[in-house]
């Protein structure tokens, strides 16, 4: 095989798996808001962010300004100071997204 030749499969398997990772990453699972506002109630997010997300004792997140990933990775951590941690057992994926789509459409 001629060095060129293998040069444009090492690049070609490069751009593969870069835009394989880069599909990965930026996923969000399609949220319904409706399935959203009764998780939100259910796991009693109320108590502490309102009724649809606008404070109390926790911050204002209606109409939440990050992205999924971020959101995601805030409800599953474990070590914030109040808020609880969900894991995957109390809250999967699809209902975070659910959550997610919630408070993104909440005036």
């Amino acid at each position: 095989m001629k060095p060129a030749s293998r040069t444009g499969i090492v690049a070609c398997c490069i751009s593969f798996l870069f835009l394989l990772t880069l599909s990965a990453c930026g996923t969000t699972p399609a949220g319904n808001a409706e399935n959203g506002q009764k998780w939100y109630k259910m796991n009693n997010c109320t108590a502490c962010h309102g009724e649809k997300g606008n404070g109390g004792r926790g911050p204002n997140i209606t109409g939440i300004d990050m992205g999924f990933g971020s959101f995601f990775r805030k409800l599953r951590k474990k070590d914030a100071p109040i808020m609880p941690p969900f894991p995957e057992s109390k809250l999967s994926e699809q209902d975070a997204a659910d959550i997610y789509a919630f408070l993104k459409s909440a005036k």
